[in-house]
Order: structure tokens, then C-alpha cells, then sequence
């Protein structure tokens, strides 16, 4: 099972229990407990746990009688099974819990979107060609204060676009992105007061 990253180690149950094995012994048997701790169970077929186990065939003809006997019949393993049964449990709570939550959630958000009335999109600040020269030019006194969401209407070319950024001030590092937003008519008079007010930045 995918959702079942990882498994519960008895550390001292373990070490007890395995302390005879010798290091391919060691590996062969973890990795069949790997493979059953996925998968639920172990193939009865001495070609398929001899692939698990990374062991050639007469390796595995070795390992075979020594790591078998720390199986139950018909390669079971009684503890293997209760911890992935908590675990399937656990699982299988936290998915129906998470659904749960979801459900809430979008509820609220729902009831939400019908208690409020949408706001009307802000219009476009009309272009002009004679706002690509550097002026004294200031928001404010065309009414445009700090935090407003009016929006420049695209230019004609992106050359007049760049030159009415230019204009007013836009740093060579933030050109780039201004223009498109300028380009697409989502550049805001926010996105540039900041550089407008101040003369001779590059």
C-alpha cells in the first residue's frame, strides 16, 4: 500500500530475535519484511522471495531454511499484520476526517460568497501618449491616492508602453515586469506612485 510509508520497529524484540543471523540473513529477512509490510503478504514461490530478498537462487537456497523459521506458516507474520491493520485504521481516519474538514470548509466558504455582493471591477486609467514624458506629474493631484486599484488601460505599442514607464520613473530592474502588467491593462497607478515621485532614478 502506497499510503503506508512507514512501519513500527521493536527495536529490542527485533534484535533479540534476529541476533543469530548473519548480515545477508539480516538483509534477506528485512527486506521480506519490507515487501510484506507493503504488499500484506509474502509469494509462496522460491524464484519471486529470492528476487525480494536481491539473492540468486543458491543464495537463496542458504537463506531460505534460517529466515523462514522467523515466519509463521505460509510466510505470515502475526505482528506485521496487527501493526498494518492500526495502520490501515489510522489511515483510513485521518482520510475521513480530512473529507470532513473539507466539507466544513467549503460550506463556510459558500455561505460566504452568498452573503457578499460582488465589487465592481475598477476602470481602466484612460492612456495617454502625453503621459510618456517625464513631468512633475503626481497621483494625488489627479486623484489617484495611495492604494488605489485603478488600472492603466494598455498602451497602442510596447515602445510607448516602455517610454511612459521611462517617464515616470520605473527602475531598469522592474521594467520588465511593469511593461507586462502595463501590456495586459493590470498595472495600477500603486505599482508606479512610488517611483513617479521620485526624479532621475534609473
Amino acid at each position: 500500500m502506497t499510503h503506508l510509508h512507514w512501519m513500527k520497529t521493536y527495536v529490542g524484540d527485533e534484535a533479540a530475535a534476529t541476533v543469530h543471523l548473519s548480515r545477508d540473513e539480516f538483509g534477506g529477512y528485512e527486506l521480506l519484511r519490507r515487501y510484506y509490510w507493503q504488499n500484506g503478504c509474502l509469494p509462496n514461490d522460491d524464484e519471486r522471495l529470492a528476487r525480494i530478498a536481491r539473492a540468486t537462487p543458491d543464495e537463496w537456497k542458504k537463506l531460505r531454511p534460517v529466515i523462514e523459521i522467523l515466519f509463521d506458516n505460509g510466510w505470515r507474520d502475526a505482528r506485521l499484520d496487527e501493526e498494518r491493520a492500526k495502520a490501515e485504521k489510522s489511515h483510513a481516519d485521518r482520510v475521513k476526517a480530512g473529507r470532513k474538514g473539507g466539507k466544513t470548509k467549503q460550506s463556510l466558504s459558500t455561505a460566504r460568497a452568498k452573503l457578499k455582493q460582488p465589487e465592481p471591477e475598477p476602470e481602466p486609467e484612460p492612456y495617454s501618449a502625453s503621459d510618456t514624458a517625464p513631468t512633475d506629474w503626481a497621483l494625488e493631484e489627479r486623484g489617484i491616492g495611495r492604494g488605489s486599484l485603478r488600472r492603466f488601460a494598455a498602451p497602442p505599442s510596447v515602445v510607448e508602453g516602455r517610454n511612459f514607464l521611462i517617464g515616470h520613473n520605473v527602475p531598469s530592474d522592474r521594467l520588465d515586469r511593469c511593461l507586462r502588467m502595463l501590456m495586459d491593462g493590470n498595472l495600477t497607478a500603486y505599482d508606479i506612485e512610488e517611483w513617479s515621485s521620485i526624479r532621475g532614478v534609473a
